[in-house]
């Protein structure tokens, strides 16, 4: 290092410039780019997350309230008298009966798969095997989407029913049609029959809803090429996707990897993934999306920003070359001139023509050269005029006193004019100072310490305008009690300045004093009806140890930790607190001094 620092100072003046100018321009120029690019890189990140969130939430809501729609059908169904009566002569009557039930029973589903959108078909199974389905695209007692099981009670919707109460959601399931594969989810419930509850129920509802509605949810506009929707299940199974192909499959860990792999998003470099679960129906709703292009602004902002960057850099390299040179010349002139002038010869003038520092210094030096004993007599006389100076200036220095008194002829001048309100407000500050300045490690009456808040609150409500009112309770019989100077000030101002911060009226602080019920300590509270304090710097700031130890406390609670700690300070081990805040109703902060230190 040393050899280093050496080698610098041996440069010639023009290097040393351009050392200077990479050290103190282009250098910091790029760090704060890189940490510039960055931090808006993030920041634009975590809003779009935060907008994509909030959509994935919209999402997730409109979904459950197309599957209402669906439910409310069910549970129609489910208190249908006629569907169960039609439903019990399908299990018990006669074979006659039975197809007869069964032309009700589609007779009926038909109705209500009418009634809303997306619904494929109805289908009632029940517990001896006897089905039913009304299939809305077929419309045919024949043929329909659940054909290929013969006993519908082994159909996955069916046993989901039986292990579950209530009604069921069962994922997307493929079904092949004619060569065309399509997916369909379902809703199921078991139907019992009212009047003979203690059997069980007596056959299930099943509901096949396309796969469809719930993609048009998710991406209700046309296909982006800068991010997609879908949804799965507790197993990671994709429900709805854009690509149909897709549905029913599992996506595995890598998210990114799957939604490249479905042909979304393949020329993106950058994908970015958000999540939102919905606990009604345990799927998560997922966004991916192309975070290059969703920052594509930014970039260009960027890159205008390196390009206007590097042609500054390069217009002020040109200048500092050209002035490095100049440089060079001129010192080399001064100190040839210098060179000369100290060999003996004092007649020796430097030319220098430019009228810059150096040309100053040029005409300076043969000034030097003819008038040096006069100079000399010139440099003693100005260390003398500058010792005065100097004396002077400690003479001036402002003192308390000077001030108490400024302050009280600006008091009488504002009296003068009839400023009333001015004259109290100088009249306050100035005792303010002097209780603030004048033996501030001393106790002082409680009541004393009323008197100097009070002051303070009216000049803070001056400041803020009437943003907040204030009281002050204190308790008879503390009058004759001590406490340190200033102990309860920085609460006070904490509430103002954090408790209050962006409101302008309506705001209450309260301050309250009086005897513990055991009669050990002096209580002090102050409580305010403003922002309040997050729950995690609440914790923090009610755990001792970790205010007096941890030097890591946030910035938000510096101010507290040092008010407490002072406390501490003052009053020992017996001293504590504690802090009750709600966010957005305000804060309250409880002070325990021993009673002993306060007599």
């Amino acid at each position: 290092m040393h050899s280093i620092i050496s080698r610098y100072n041996d440069l010639k003046i023009g290097k040393k410039l351009i050392i200077i100018f990479l050290l103190i321009s282009i250098i910091p120029i790029i760090l704060l780019q890189v940490f510039h690019f960055t931090s808006v890189r993030e920041t634009m990140t975590s809003q779009v997350d935060e907008i994509i969130q909030s959509d994935l939430i919209q999402i997730s809501e409109r979904t459950n309230l197309s599957l209402e729609n669906y439910t409310n059908l069910m549970y129609q169904i489910y208190v249908d008298e006629n569907v169960i009566d039609e439903v019990m002569i399908l299990m018990n009557g006669t074979p006659t009966r039975r197809a007869a039930a069964k032309s009700d029973i589609r007779e009926l589903l038909h109705r209500y798969t009418s009634v809303v959108e997306g619904v494929r078909s109805i289908s009632l199974v029940c517990k001896n095997g006897e089905s039913v389905t009304y299939d809305f695209a077929t419309d045919s007692s024949m043929y329909n989407i659940w054909d290929r099981f013969k006993d519908m009670r082994i159909a996955p919707p069916y046993l989901d029913a039986e292990s579950k109460s209530g009604m069921v959601i069962t994922p997307s399931m493929k079904f092949d049609e004619n060569g065309v594969k399509k997916y369909y989810f379902h809703i199921s419930k078991r139907l019992y029959n009212f009047d003979q509850l203690e059997k069980g129920s007596i056959a299930t509802v099943i509901m096949t809803i396309d796969e469809k509605m719930l993609n048009s949810i998710c991406n209700s506009s046309e296909e982006s090429k800068t991010g997609i929707n879908f949804i799965l299940d507790d197993n990671g199974k994709v429900i709805s996707y854009p690509s149909e192909a897709y549905v029913a499959m599992s996506t595995g860990e890598n998210l990114e990897a799957f939604v490249r792999e479905s042909g979304y998003l393949q020329s993106s470099h950058n994908i970015g993934i958000n999540k939102y679960k919905d606990e009604s129906t345990g799927w998560t709703f997922v966004n991916a999306y192309d975070t290059d292009e969703m920052l594509k602004d930014v970039r260009r902002i960027q890159i205008i920003t390196v390009l206007i960057s590097a042609v500054i850099i390069m217009v002020v390299g040109l200048i500092i070359f050209y002035t490095t040179r100049t440089f060079d010349k001129s010192v080399n002139t001064i100190v040839k001139g210098m060179q000369t002038v100290q060999a003996g010869d004092l007649d020796k003038r430097i030319s220098v023509k430019s009228k810059d520092e150096f040309g100053t210094i040029a005409t300076n030096f043969n000034i030097m050269t003819a008038r040096v004993k006069e100079l000399l007599q010139q440099i003693s006389s100005a260390k003398d005029r500058q010792r005065h100076a100097e004396l002077k200036a400690l003479e001036a220095q402002i003192n308390p006193h000077f001030l108490y008194n400024t302050l009280d002829s600006i008091n009488w001048m504002a009296i003068e004019h009839g400023e009333n309100e001015i004259s109290k407000a100088l009249s306050n500050l100035g005792l303010i100072l002097r209780h603030s300045v004048s033996k501030v490690e001393e106790k002082t009456p409680i009541i004393a310490e009323c008197d100097f808040l009070q002051r303070y609150l009216e000049l803070q409500q001056i400041r803020y305008e009437g943003a907040f009112k204030y009281e002050i309770n204190m308790q008879p019989e503390l009058k004759n009690l001590y406490i340190h100077k200033l102990l309860i000030q920085p609460f006070v101002e904490n509430a103002i300045l954090h408790g209050f911060e962006g409101i302008e009226e309506g705001g209450m602080l309260s301050i309250n004093m009086d005897i513990s019920e055991d009669n050990r300590f002096l209580q002090i509270s102050i409580a305010d009806n403003g922002n309040g304090i997050e729950e995690e710097l609440v914790n923090k700031m009610n755990n001792r140890d970790a205010v007096i130890n941890d030097d890591n406390i946030d910035k938000a609670g510096l101010g507290l930790k040092n008010a407490f700690s002072r406390l501490v300070m003052y009053y020992g081990g017996m001293a504590h607190w504690n802090i009750n805040s709600v966010e957005k109703i305000g804060t309250e902060i409880t002070l325990y001094i021993p009673k002993s230190e306060c007599e």
